[in-house]
């Protein structure tokens, strides 16, 4: 199954996000309060013995953005097509 946003589309998207004005880089390094409350919610929690061990919080727009994968076709070779005898 895909993902439904690409690592590169969301690069591309918040640096332009900051290009154009809609917020700082300092405002995207630090995380978002519901991050912090997450991680906060794990520290002590018994039911999370290790604390949080999801994904690393990262300031996106500071990541230098992967090449975008290259499609690739796959070609149908004559032997596969079915074979009528008339």
């Amino acid at each position: 199954m895909e993902r439904m946003f690409d690592q590169a589309s969301l690069i591309k998207t918040i640096k332009d996000g900051v290009k154009k004005g809609y917020w700082t880089l300092n405002d995207i390094d630090k995380p978002p309060p519901g991050w912090t409350e997450v991680v906060n919610d794990c520290k002590g929690n018994p039911l999370f013995p290790n604390g949080y061990q999801g994904v690393k919080y990262q300031n996106l727009a500071r990541v230098k953005a992967p090449k975008p994968k290259k499609e690739k076709i796959e070609i149908i070779d004559p032997k596969d097509l079915p074979t009528y005898d008339f």
